[in-house]
């Protein structure tokens, strides 16, 4: 069986662009930022690839979409037959 790719729309990485930057804004060095962000990508591959029903279902969204929480962001993503897809992501503690 063929494992799906993990992908990330433009919305969820003009967002992770957001976060590299507040993260730099706070005097944080790049090196640090990359690897952060890496942390991410990283992690998602390791737990949605295996257990792509693992994340909170929000049928308020549709019928795919679902919510996962890693270093107090949330990550929404939709799966197909073929990828799982970011959809966004937000720091759990704001709106």
């Amino acid at each position: 069986m063929n494992r799906p790719d993990l992908v990330f729309s433009p919305r969820a990485s003009e967002r992770l662009a957001q976060i590299a930057t507040h993260l730099s804004e706070q005097g944080l060095p790049n090196t640090f930022v990359i690897k952060y962000l890496n942390q991410f990508e990283l992690w998602l591959e390791k737990v949605l690839i295996e257990f792509p029903d693992s994340g909170i279902p929000m049928p308020e969204y549709g019928p795919e979409i679902r919510k996962i929480c890693y270093k107090k962001y949330s990550f929404v993503y939709r799966t197909t037959a073929t990828q799982i897809e970011i959809l966004t992501v937000y720091r759990e503690n704001l709106p």
